[in-house]
């Protein structure tokens, strides 16, 4: 095989595989290891504003032609505001359902606001693809309310407003016309300053108490490799397979969700979990490789 295929794969797949790990990692943080949703978003955001904001400063005639404002909206979306629903609900949700709920929903979401914002009306074939994931979605929402934990229903809705508010924000970066690397750059270092002072005034007592090991490992794992290494690996997939080829490894976001949370979390992977994975999965393929509106 081509070697440039061969490695845009490897990267692809790599920042797959990060982006499904991150419930399971954040999940295991705040159930097991005592870390507050604060501390994992303080792990998060300051590393990649310091990694990162170079973009931001080298980009500023145009953020500052964006505006202040419209950052914010897109800090709420897709930085901060988004970070924050998520590991919420995995404080009654299980891994499984973070790495599979929200990024199920997220394209289906992005459909509808690139319908509303960008007037691009899906085709008949990737509505159909959208419903399909749409009803995975379902299932592995049934699957919670099927549980013996209580709450867990709670969790999915926050992972439905965490998917859905990515959706958003992919939508806006383009109604806006924000170049993505200096937006997601500015996300970062507008989040860090916004949550430093909440963190530093709240469970900051506490993190400092915790083992240096683990939290050297959670800015690894939340700043290094979800916040930098994952980007700028599917970055270098999209420019060495061209991006449909690229979004089409996204699939593998649920698998490695779900295994993961089953082998390290011991989560269980029940018959509607599988089948919600499943049509994921069809759904996931379908709406990159058909025609996406008219």
């Amino acid at each position: 095989m081509n070697p440039k295929i061969l490695a845009g794969l490897a990267c692809g797949i790599g920042a797959s595989i990060i982006w499904g790990g991150h419930a399971v990692v954040a999940r295991l943080a705040l159930a097991g290891q005592g870390f507050h949703p604060l501390d994992l978003a303080v792990c998060r955001y300051i590393p990649g504003a310091l990694l990162l904001g170079h973009l931001a400063w080298g980009a500023r005639a145009r953020l500052r032609e964006v505006g202040l404002i419209k950052l914010l909206v897109l800090t709420a979306c897709g930085g901060l505001g988004n970070f924050l629903v998520f590991v919420g609900a995995l404080l009654y949700a299980p891994a499984s359902h973070g790495g599979t709920i929200a990024p199920m929903t997220a394209p289906v979401v992005s459909a509808f606001a690139g319908w509303l914002l960008l007037a691009e009306k899906p085709s008949s074939g990737r509505l159909a693809a959208l419903a399909t994931m749409l009803a995975g979605v379902l299932c592995i929402g049934w699957d919670g309310l099927a549980s013996d934990a209580p709450d867990v229903w709670k969790g999915d809705l926050l992972l439905l407003c965490a998917g859905g508010s990515w959706g958003f924000f992919g939508a806006l970066l383009r109604r806006w016309q924000v170049p993505a690397f200096p937006a997601t750059a500015a996300v970062a270092v507008i989040s860090a300053v916004l949550v430093l002072p909440l963190w530093l005034a709240g469970p900051a007592a506490h993190f400092v108490t915790l083992p240096w090991q683990s939290q050297m490992w959670m800015l690894v794992a939340q700043g290094l490799l979800l916040g930098v290494a994952a980007m700028l690996m599917f970055t270098r997939s999209v420019e060495l397979l061209g991006p449909t080829r690229a979004s089409t490894l996204a699939v593998v976001v649920p698998i490695t969700a779900l295994l993961l949370a089953a082998f390290i979390l011991a989560e269980p992977l029940t018959a509607l979990k599988t089948l919600g994975a499943a049509l994921a999965l069809a759904g996931m393929l379908g709406a990159v490789l058909l025609p996406g509106r008219r």
